[in-house]
């Protein structure tokens, strides 16, 4: 009897909550004025189940298809607003705005945040003018039942998040409008002169939140794994740099330094600044009858008290980030204070006083509250760019790094299909197998920021400079096939010269940015790698599955940092490509005013220093008109040799 008792009772409350009426949406206090954009972009690990714990399915996996040892696993892109940054007239540092109106948060996450940087065209560094309303914490997706969620996948492995509907841990605020009012280019596309990068690395301690940074993780340690010195990992930084960009990005020693240990307090905040009073926000709505619990604050850090407040016991969000990058910048100044006339404090005030996207790279402590492994800003413009790691001293730490300020470069993850890590030839794809070795981007991404272009004419030397324009011998387009077949083409292996790679686009009438084109049609990229068997030389890290293979990319994105939502995609391998002969084929498109159709790409021969492949363009995909002396399907026979035409 008390069993049907407590059923009716719940009964009555789940048509109370059925029946009751809606309450009106909290109104919640606006903010409005410049503030400055910085575009994230997250990775974790994600490994499996400890073995004394129950497995997160009923069923196993089949036996066919074990677990890898971990996979990369996308975490969230994030838009933050912070504050302006402005110069110090008094000491030359770059500091925040003192008299920034907006609050810093965390405004989009996921597709949104990528839509917003779309549709504005921002970089990171851009100022715009914003309208920011607060948050509440009652709305879906609340802070408490994420961050469980978080702890979890970081205890088990498992992944509970989703982090493509619902808002991440830091959320604060939702963006109300935006006008840019400041945009400027990130100038770090190669143009003919080396990109020499500023770089300072803060080894971050928090022992006040009992998360000490490990002893193992000193300056010395972390100076011989950055720069080239003979004690050095195969995989430095620097090397990387040097190495994949045949010497385009320059990584000096006299433009680098590392600061730290930074200790810095589990908690803190900044005290408000005295503005004139703002009008109250109207109240808020009671709770519903059925609740006994208050109205949970917002989640703004601001209040007439505090500006903003951190606590990295508890959080990772914009703020905490924030909070780490001025304790690094004041403890780097009072050690400049110290011993002012010593020359590497005199390096440190050089590099602190440069105000064009100066490297700052943060290695954070192991147990840090965070849920990725790796965060970091997506192209910079202004004064100072981030990025950071959390833990370090794994296998896989150079090719973290390398990852996070290849984010700072605007270069965008390396997929394979839907999988967006799924480039095993790539550093900013999966680079789990390249061990000690040297993973250079593909060629896409080597494109992109201009460290690789398409083929000279034959006979060109290497690395010979592009004085009178951009080379246009591997740049294919329809104006190219004035027959289907083009044949004998020669691609170099991609550690060989910087004109490496043919790329073919049969939807466009020429080269040219303002040719004739339509739409729905892929560029495609050919490439050629070799493992290296030199220790830290070019593809040193490419595993066996990929030596002597021609890659098959697709990529549609140019040589702009305000051009986006392009990312390259590996889509086959040869030659043994997935048809299991050496011809590749790309999916028709049906003729519109001579463009389209299709690329067939046939392995003729491949050795240790380059690959010769023919390539057709296809107009039909069956031989239909057979009496214009071109092989029109692209089958080896033309007209009546055709048996189309028989």
């Amino acid at each position: 009897m008390s069993n049907l008792r407590a059923l009716a009772a719940l009964l009555v409350a789940v048509f109370a909550l059925l029946t009751a009426t809606p309450q009106p949406t909290c109104a919640q206090e606006e903010f409005q004025g410049v503030g400055m954009v910085k575009l994230k972009s997250a990775f974790r690990f994600v490994r499996p189940p400890p073995n004394h714990r129950p497995p997160p399915f009923r069923k196993p996996p089949p036996a066919a298809s074990p677990s890898p040892a971990f996979t990369h696993e996308v975490d969230y892109n994030e838009l933050q607003i912070l504050c302006p940054q402005e110069v110090d007239s008094s000491t030359n540092y770059t500091r925040d705005d003192p008299q920034c109106a907006v609050p810093r948060g965390s405004v989009a996450v996921g597709d949104e945040a990528e839509a917003v940087r779309a549709e504005f065209r921002l970089l990171s560094g851009d100022l715009v003018n914003v309208t920011l309303e607060e948050v509440d914490e009652s709305e879906p997706g609340s802070r408490r039942r994420m961050l469980s969620q978080l702890r979890e996948e970081l205890a088990t492995g498992r992944r509970l998040l989703n982090t493509d509907t619902a808002p991440l841990p830091g959320r604060s605020f939702r963006l109300k409008s935006l006008r840019p009012v400041r945009q400027t280019e990130q100038k770090e596309i190669y143009t003919g002169t080396p990109i020499d990068l500023r770089t300072v690395v803060f080894i971050m301690d928090f022992s006040d939140c009992r998360m000490p940074q490990a002893p193992a993780v000193t300056k010395e340690r972390v100076t011989r794994d950055m720069l080239k010195t003979s004690a050095s990992p195969a995989n430095n930084l620097a090397g990387y740099y040097s190495t994949c960009s045949y010497g385009k990005t320059i990584f000096n020693p006299d433009n680098f330094i590392v600061v730290g240990p930074v200790p810095m307090k589990c908690a803190g905040n900044i005290p408000a600044i005295p503005r004139p009073p703002r009008p109250a926000p109207p109240p808020r709505p009671p709770p519903r009858t059925i609740s006994t619990k208050p109205a949970p604050p917002p989640l703004s850090r601001r209040n007439a008290t505090y500006e903003d407040w951190w606590d990295l016991s508890r959080f990772c969000s914009a703020s905490e980030q924030q909070a780490w990058e001025r304790a690094a910048e004041a403890f780097a100044q009072a050690e400049v204070a110290k011993n002012p006339g010593d020359p590497e404090m005199q390096k440190l005030a050089r590099l602190l006083q440069w105000r064009t996207r100066r490297r700052n790279l943060f290695i954070l402590p192991s147990n840090v509250r965070c849920s990725w492994a790796g965060y970091a800003d997506v192209t910079c413009t202004s004064a100072t760019c981030s990025a950071y790691v959390r833990g370090y001293g794994s296998a896989t730490t150079p090719h973290v790094v390398m990852h996070e300020v290849m984010h700072n470069y605007g270069l965008e993850h390396a997929g394979r299909g839907f999988v967006e890590y799924g480039d095993q030839t790539d550093v900013m794809g999966d680079y789990s197998k390249a061990s000690a070795g040297l993973l250079c981007p593909n060629a896409p991404n080597m494109y992109r920021i201009g460290w690789a272009k398409p083929l000279n004419e034959p006979g060109t030397p290497a690395f010979a400079s592009d004085a009178d324009g951009p080379p246009a011998f591997g740049n294919l387009t329809v104006a190219n096939f004035t027959s289907n077949w083009i044949r004998g083409l020669v691609i170099p292996a991609q550690g060989t010269r910087d004109d490496n790679m043919n790329v073919v686009n049969v939807g466009a009438a020429g080269p040219e940015l303002e040719a004739e084109r339509i739409t729905g049609v892929n560029r495609y990229y050919f490439s050629y790698r070799v493992q290296n068997r030199t220790s830290g030389g070019y593809d040193s890290g490419i595993t066996s599955s990929f030596n002597r293979k021609v890659l098959v990319h697709s990529y549609n994105g140019i040589q702009s940092e305000r051009v986006f939502g392009f990312k390259p995609n590996l889509i086959d391998w040869g030659p043994n490509f997935q048809s299991k002969t050496s011809t590749w084929t790309s999916p028709f498109v049906a003729l519109r005013g001579g463009l389209g159709g299709a690329v067939r790409v046939v392995v003729v021969s491949t050795s240790d220093t380059q690959a010769v492949v023919n390539i057709c363009r296809m107009t039909e995909t069956r031989e239909t008109t057979c009496n214009d002396g071109f092989d029109n399907d692209c089958d080896g026979a033309a007209d009546d040799e055709d048996g189309d035409c028989q």
